[in-house]
Protein backbone atom coordinates (compact mmCIF):
# COMPACT_ATOMS: atom_id res chain seq x y z
CA UNK A 1 0.00 0.00 0.00
CA UNK A 2 2.72 2.23 0.81
CA UNK A 3 4.45 1.97 -2.44
CA UNK A 4 0.73 2.79 -4.10
CA UNK A 5 -0.03 5.75 -2.34
CA UNK A 6 3.95 7.18 -2.86
CA UNK A 7 3.08 6.21 -6.76
CA UNK A 8 -0.56 7.74 -6.66
CA UNK A 9 1.09 11.38 -5.56
CA UNK A 10 3.62 11.25 -8.15
CA UNK A 11 0.70 10.52 -10.65
CA UNK A 12 -0.97 13.36 -9.56
CA UNK A 13 1.92 15.80 -9.26
CA UNK A 14 3.07 15.09 -13.05
CA UNK A 15 -1.01 15.13 -14.09
CA UNK A 16 -1.27 18.46 -12.58
CA UNK A 17 1.97 19.64 -14.32
CA UNK A 18 0.96 18.70 -17.99
CA UNK A 19 -2.20 20.30 -17.11
CA UNK A 20 -0.57 23.78 -16.03
CA UNK A 21 1.99 23.41 -18.69
CA UNK A 22 -0.49 24.02 -21.33
CA UNK A 23 -1.28 27.36 -20.51
CA UNK A 24 2.34 28.21 -21.77
CA UNK A 25 5.15 30.21 -19.49
CA UNK A 26 3.51 33.54 -18.74
CA UNK A 27 -0.07 30.76 -17.86
CA UNK A 28 1.70 28.34 -15.65
CA UNK A 29 3.79 31.24 -13.93
CA UNK A 30 0.69 33.05 -12.84
CA UNK A 31 -1.19 29.47 -12.25
CA UNK A 32 1.62 28.69 -9.56
CA UNK A 33 1.87 32.50 -7.53
CA UNK A 34 -2.50 31.56 -7.66
CA UNK A 35 -1.90 28.29 -6.20
CA UNK A 36 1.38 29.63 -3.78
CA UNK A 37 -0.73 32.65 -2.23
CA UNK A 38 -4.43 30.91 -1.90
CA UNK A 39 -2.51 27.78 -0.08
CA UNK A 40 -0.98 30.57 2.41
CA UNK A 41 -4.38 32.50 2.54
CA UNK A 42 -6.44 29.37 3.36
CA UNK A 43 -3.88 27.65 5.70
CA UNK A 44 -3.91 31.44 7.23
CA UNK A 45 -7.74 31.65 7.98
CA UNK A 46 -8.87 28.10 8.11
CA UNK A 47 -9.24 27.77 12.27
CA UNK A 48 -10.75 30.94 12.37
CA UNK A 49 -13.41 30.23 9.48
CA UNK A 50 -13.54 26.57 11.20
CA UNK A 51 -14.30 28.07 14.93
CA UNK A 52 -17.19 29.50 13.35
CA UNK A 53 -18.95 26.34 11.40
CA UNK A 54 -18.44 24.35 14.84
CA UNK A 55 -20.01 27.54 16.75
CA UNK A 56 -23.03 27.99 14.44
CA UNK A 57 -23.44 24.32 12.52
CA UNK A 58 -23.77 22.17 15.76
CA UNK A 59 -21.74 19.04 16.74
CA UNK A 60 -22.35 16.80 13.61
CA UNK A 61 -19.62 19.50 11.49
CA UNK A 62 -16.66 18.82 14.54
CA UNK A 63 -15.28 16.43 12.66
CA UNK A 64 -15.48 18.23 9.09
CA UNK A 65 -14.78 22.01 10.22
CA UNK A 66 -11.08 22.10 9.17
CA UNK A 67 -11.58 20.38 6.08
CA UNK A 68 -14.46 22.03 4.54
CA UNK A 69 -12.43 25.76 5.81
CA UNK A 70 -9.22 24.62 4.14
CA UNK A 71 -10.68 23.86 0.96
CA UNK A 72 -13.78 26.07 0.70
CA UNK A 73 -10.92 28.77 1.47
CA UNK A 74 -8.45 27.68 -0.10
CA UNK A 75 -10.84 27.55 -4.35
CA UNK A 76 -12.42 30.90 -3.25
CA UNK A 77 -8.86 32.35 -2.63
CA UNK A 78 -7.78 30.92 -6.06
CA UNK A 79 -10.88 31.49 -8.18
CA UNK A 80 -10.63 35.41 -6.80
CA UNK A 81 -6.74 35.24 -7.88
CA UNK A 82 -7.07 33.97 -10.98
CA UNK A 83 -10.17 36.64 -12.17
CA UNK A 84 -7.65 38.79 -11.09
CA UNK A 85 -4.44 38.05 -12.86
CA UNK A 86 -6.65 37.27 -16.04
CA UNK A 87 -7.94 40.63 -15.47
CA UNK A 88 -4.75 42.76 -15.61
CA UNK A 89 -2.37 40.09 -17.43
CA UNK A 90 -4.65 38.92 -20.52
CA UNK A 91 -2.17 38.64 -22.93
CA UNK A 92 0.37 36.58 -23.12
CA UNK A 93 3.96 37.40 -23.31
CA UNK A 94 6.14 36.05 -26.48
CA UNK A 95 9.37 34.75 -25.01
CA UNK A 96 12.44 32.88 -26.88
CA UNK A 97 11.52 29.31 -27.46
CA UNK A 98 13.88 27.58 -24.62
CA UNK A 99 12.96 29.59 -22.39
CA UNK A 100 9.23 28.95 -22.93
CA UNK A 101 9.36 25.53 -22.82
CA UNK A 102 12.05 25.46 -19.34
CA UNK A 103 9.74 27.90 -17.39
CA UNK A 104 6.48 26.38 -18.02
CA UNK A 105 7.95 23.14 -16.96
CA UNK A 106 9.57 24.70 -14.48
CA UNK A 107 6.31 26.44 -13.07
CA UNK A 108 4.01 23.71 -14.04
CA UNK A 109 6.13 21.87 -11.87
CA UNK A 110 5.83 24.36 -9.03
CA UNK A 111 2.04 24.75 -8.75
CA UNK A 112 1.56 21.19 -9.06
CA UNK A 113 3.89 20.20 -6.18
CA UNK A 114 2.35 22.80 -4.04
CA UNK A 115 -1.28 22.18 -4.60
CA UNK A 116 -0.60 18.56 -3.88
CA UNK A 117 1.48 19.40 -0.85
CA UNK A 118 -1.99 21.25 0.14
CA UNK A 119 -4.11 18.17 -0.38
CA UNK A 120 -1.78 16.23 1.79
CA UNK A 121 -1.59 18.08 4.69
CA UNK A 122 -5.90 18.40 3.92
CA UNK A 123 -6.20 15.05 4.38
CA UNK A 124 -4.56 15.38 7.95
CA UNK A 125 -7.26 17.40 8.82
CA UNK A 126 -10.14 14.99 8.24
CA UNK A 127 -11.89 12.35 10.03
CA UNK A 128 -10.31 8.86 8.39
CA UNK A 129 -8.05 6.52 10.16
CA UNK A 130 -4.90 7.68 11.96
CA UNK A 131 -2.61 5.91 9.04
CA UNK A 132 -3.74 7.89 6.37
CA UNK A 133 -4.35 5.29 3.34
CA UNK A 134 -3.47 3.07 5.99
CA UNK A 135 0.36 4.22 5.49
CA UNK A 136 0.36 7.80 5.62
CA UNK A 137 1.04 9.37 9.64
CA UNK A 138 3.28 12.21 11.48
CA UNK A 139 6.28 9.94 10.64
CA UNK A 140 6.36 9.24 7.13
CA UNK A 141 7.50 11.62 4.43
CA UNK A 142 5.50 10.80 0.80
CA UNK A 143 6.11 10.24 -1.74
CA UNK A 144 9.68 8.30 -1.41
CA UNK A 145 10.83 10.58 1.47
CA UNK A 146 9.99 14.18 0.05
CA UNK A 147 7.62 14.98 2.80
CA UNK A 148 5.42 17.40 0.85
CA UNK A 149 3.27 17.93 3.91
CA UNK A 150 6.25 18.56 6.19
CA UNK A 151 7.81 20.66 4.01
CA UNK A 152 4.76 22.81 2.99
CA UNK A 153 4.36 23.14 7.17
CA UNK A 154 7.91 24.57 7.60
CA UNK A 155 7.57 26.83 4.36
CA UNK A 156 4.12 28.70 6.45
CA UNK A 157 5.92 28.26 9.86
CA UNK A 158 8.65 30.19 7.83
CA UNK A 159 5.88 32.74 6.62
CA UNK A 160 4.79 33.53 10.47
CA UNK A 161 7.94 34.35 11.37
CA UNK A 162 9.21 36.51 8.72
CA UNK A 163 7.97 37.80 5.83
CA UNK A 164 4.25 37.87 7.35
CA UNK A 165 5.81 38.30 11.44
CA UNK A 166 3.55 39.48 14.23
CA UNK A 167 5.76 40.53 17.30
CA UNK A 168 4.39 39.36 20.83
CA UNK A 169 6.06 39.40 24.00
CA UNK A 170 4.40 36.49 25.39
CA UNK A 171 5.30 34.52 22.00
CA UNK A 172 6.37 30.82 23.26
CA UNK A 173 9.24 29.57 20.92
CA UNK A 174 10.75 26.42 22.39
CA UNK A 175 13.75 26.54 19.94
CA UNK A 176 14.21 30.44 20.21
CA UNK A 177 14.69 30.94 16.92
CA UNK A 178 11.91 33.48 16.28
CA UNK A 179 12.05 34.76 19.59
CA UNK A 180 9.34 37.20 20.44
CA UNK A 181 7.43 36.74 17.18
CA UNK A 182 4.30 34.87 16.88
CA UNK A 183 4.85 32.03 14.77
CA UNK A 184 2.72 28.96 13.24
CA UNK A 185 3.26 26.19 15.89
CA UNK A 186 6.74 26.44 17.84
CA UNK A 187 7.02 23.18 19.05
CA UNK A 188 6.94 21.38 15.61
CA UNK A 189 3.16 19.40 16.94
CA UNK A 190 0.64 19.76 14.13
CA UNK A 191 1.09 16.70 12.50
CA UNK A 192 1.08 15.00 15.61
CA UNK A 193 -1.52 16.58 16.93
CA UNK A 194 -3.69 15.79 14.19
CA UNK A 195 -2.90 12.40 14.14
CA UNK A 196 -4.22 11.80 17.34
CA UNK A 197 -7.23 13.76 16.82
CA UNK A 198 -8.31 11.12 13.94
CA UNK A 199 -10.80 8.76 15.18
CA UNK A 200 -10.29 5.69 13.51
CA UNK A 201 -7.83 3.07 13.44
CA UNK A 202 -4.46 2.80 15.51
CA UNK A 203 -1.44 5.54 15.44
CA UNK A 204 1.90 6.17 16.78
CA UNK A 205 0.36 6.26 20.42
CA UNK A 206 -1.10 3.67 20.37
CA UNK A 207 1.68 1.31 18.84
CA UNK A 208 3.92 2.54 21.23
CA UNK A 209 1.71 1.55 24.50
CA UNK A 210 1.41 -2.03 22.73
CA UNK A 211 4.58 -2.44 22.19
CA UNK A 212 6.67 -5.43 23.95
CA UNK A 213 8.20 -3.65 27.10
CA UNK A 214 6.14 -0.42 26.92
CA UNK A 215 4.73 1.18 30.76
CA UNK A 216 1.32 1.55 30.84
CA UNK A 217 2.16 5.25 30.32
CA UNK A 218 2.29 4.81 26.56
CA UNK A 219 5.76 5.70 24.71
CA UNK A 220 7.08 8.10 28.26
CA UNK A 221 6.90 5.72 30.47
CA UNK A 222 8.00 6.49 33.47
CA UNK A 223 7.67 9.60 34.29
CA UNK A 224 9.60 10.30 31.07
CA UNK A 225 8.83 12.55 28.07
CA UNK A 226 9.26 10.86 24.87
CA UNK A 227 8.61 14.24 22.71
CA UNK A 228 5.06 13.30 21.91
CA UNK A 229 3.11 13.63 24.30
CA UNK A 230 -0.64 15.32 23.33
CA UNK A 231 -0.68 19.11 23.80
CA UNK A 232 -1.64 20.72 27.28
CA UNK A 233 -3.64 23.57 25.25
CA UNK A 234 -0.88 26.30 27.00
CA UNK A 235 1.00 26.95 24.03
CA UNK A 236 -0.25 28.46 20.31
CA UNK A 237 -0.92 24.70 19.56
CA UNK A 238 -1.44 24.01 15.46
CA UNK A 239 1.20 23.16 12.77
CA UNK A 240 4.74 23.20 12.21
CA UNK A 241 7.98 23.49 14.65
CA UNK A 242 10.77 25.01 13.73
CA UNK A 243 11.05 25.46 10.17
CA UNK A 244 13.74 22.27 10.68
CA UNK A 245 10.98 20.34 12.34
CA UNK A 246 8.34 21.36 10.37
CA UNK A 247 10.51 19.46 7.76
CA UNK A 248 10.78 16.56 9.44
CA UNK A 249 14.70 17.42 10.31
CA UNK A 250 15.04 18.56 13.90
CA UNK A 251 16.25 16.85 16.61
CA UNK A 252 15.27 13.43 17.75
CA UNK A 253 13.59 14.52 20.94
CA UNK A 254 10.75 16.95 18.96
CA UNK A 255 9.26 13.66 17.68
CA UNK A 256 10.32 14.21 14.04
Amino acid sequence: MDIAVNLGLVVIILGLTYAIMSEGLWGAALIFFNVLFASVIAFNFYETLAGLITQNAGSWSYGYADLVSLMLLFLVSLVLLRVTTDSLGPTMIRFPLPVYHAGRILFGLGAATIATAFMMVAFHTAPVHKKIFGVVGHDTKPPFGLGLDHRFLAFFQYTSGYPFSTYDETAYDPFGEFLNKRVFDPEGRWLIDHEDARPFGEGWREEAGSSPGASPGGAAGAGGDSGLSSSSGNGPGIPGGTAGAAAGLAPTNTGF
